[in-house]
């Protein structure tokens, strides 16, 4: 199996355009997966407030994915078999995002329903920080990616540990509390983002 993986060769370019059009299809689905409103009125679209909850999150989860990972991709030089194998594992994990979210959309408060879609978003968290951890090998020489990898790994692994105890939460206590720390990890992932860019860009301008 690892000589297969070592055996693979493929462009970067192929494989992102191959990546770029899989996440674009899961993102055109969940919004296919969104319930119809049972009256055409403003109270019709509130009694689906939850169901747009569930999709806006895991739309811009997706979304911010696509972002951080175009940031990264662009300072790669060259690929492995192990890492186009663990793209496409990372995939399959995204690929279920529409099916958790249906379930999640309308059973809100059920905790089967809220721990399947928080064990679908920690897998494809925990298959990107693998992945860009993968990366380093083959590109080894090349310091700003690198640098830049090691730095988006500092940012998701308290991402994981909010959403692996809003997983727990959700079993033991309330279960919404999982989607609720979805988000909420996904807020303070952009803030920390931003913050970086900021002390980067002052220590720029600085020089």
């Amino acid at each position: 199996m690892i000589h297969a993986m070592k055996g693979i060769h493929m462009t970067k370019e192929r494989m992102l355009a191959f990546t770029d059009a899989v996440l674009a299809i899961i993102m055109t689905i969940l919004v296919l997966e969104l319930e119809k409103p049972s009256e055409l009125s403003f109270s019709g679209l509130w009694e689906l407030r939850r169901n747009f909850f569930a999709y806006a999150l895991s739309f811009f989860y997706i979304g911010s994915m696509w972002i951080s990972m175009n940031r990264i991709w662009e300072h790669v030089k060259r690929l492995s078999g192990v890492v186009i194998w663990w793209n496409l594992i990372f995939l399959f994990f995204s690929s279920f995002m529409p099916y958790a979210t249906g379930i999640v959309s309308n059973n809100f408060d059920d905790r089967f329903s809220q721990v399947f879609y928080g064990s679908v978003i920690i897998a494809i968290t925990i298959c990107h920080l693998i992945l860009h951890k993968l990366i380093d090998s083959p590109n080894s020489e090349n310091e700003t990616l690198l640098e830049t990898t090691k730095e988006y790994r500092r940012m998701l692994l308290p991402d994981i540990i909010i959403k692996v105890v809003s997983l727990i939460l959700a079993v033991c206590i309330y279960p919404p509390v999982m989607m609720y720390g979805a988000l909420f990890a996904a807020a303070y992932f952009q803030f920390i983002k931003a913050f970086l860019y900021r002390k980067k860009k002052r220590k720029v301008n600085s020089k």
